[in-house]
């Protein structure tokens, strides 16, 4: 039967990183993760932190996601990769595709949301959807910037520039870019329009740990029990560091 993550429902998941957890839990995916795989827990201020079996491209992207989510939809979205995230690292090739992908995606799905649903642009969305490879994205979004320049397009951008280095740190960018996508929406349809936006990313998470090794946890209801174990071993105050991310996620 599939696992009900209802078990985990009651494990709060907080921006930041965080030297322990609390009674509620309140820490971030890729802490949760952690002890949900079995490790000895480590505050995560940014991929270097991780095991080896994460993958860095898909946890950095969900260590921002993490962060730039609204607390009501945090939960709900991301909680399912606590058990995903751990035995996602692969080869170098299929790591750089994973990046090239988030951003991909990001252009594909979120600019495109923004241009057609918020500015009535349905050209440039146009423009937007019918990028297929990472080469087509800078001349798409150069000539939509020409006509509407959004910070979500910007955010892609910087994030593309992020797949040409080898740390592929594009996670922070691309969840950058839905974050202002939210906003609009947020601003344009009311509180609870940017979920549309969240799960756009959150399927973008999916795909990108699809697309190589996902070995995931093979027993989520211990991994539930590592995440209750750890609530009770732990004091009652969780120390919280908000990472930079213009420094890739370094703590202030």
């Amino acid at each position: 039967m599939p696992f009900d993550f209802q078990q985990l429902a009651n494990f709060r998941l907080a921006r930041g990183s965080h030297k322990q957890p609390n009674k509620g839990g309140n820490i971030c995916v890729n802490e949760a993760a952690v002890i949900a795989a079995g490790f000895q827990y480590r505050e995560i201020r940014d991929v270097s932190c991780l095991p080896d079996c994460f993958s860095r491209p898909v946890s950095e992207y969900a260590i921002y996601l993490n962060d730039f989510m609204m607390h009501r939809v945090r939960n709900e979205l991301l909680v399912p990769f606590i058990t995903r995230l751990p035995g996602t690292s692969d080869v170098p090739w299929v790591e750089e595709e994973r990046a090239r992908l988030i951003v991909v995606d990001t252009v594909r799905r979120i600019v495109a949301a923004e241009y057609d649903e918020i500015w009535r642009k349905p050209k440039l969305a146009a423009r937007c959807r019918a990028v297929q490879i990472f080469e087509q994205v800078s001349p798409a979004m150069a000539k939509a910037q020409a006509v509407l320049p959004l910070e979500c397009a910007k955010q892609a951008l910087k994030g593309l520039r992020g797949c040409l280095h080898p740390d592929l740190r594009v996670g922070s960018r691309c969840a950058a870019a839905a974050q202002a996508a939210a906003r609009s929406f947020r601003k344009r349809f009311g509180p609870g329009a940017d979920r549309k936006i969240w799960e756009m990313a959150s399927l973008i998470l999916e795909e990108a740990i699809l697309f190589g090794r996902n070995d995931g946890i093979d027993d989520p209801v211990a991994a539930a029990e590592r995440l209750e174990r750890a609530k009770v071993l732990t004091a009652p105050v969780c120390g919280r560091r908000i990472r930079d991310q213009s420094a890739g996620g370094a703590a202030l």
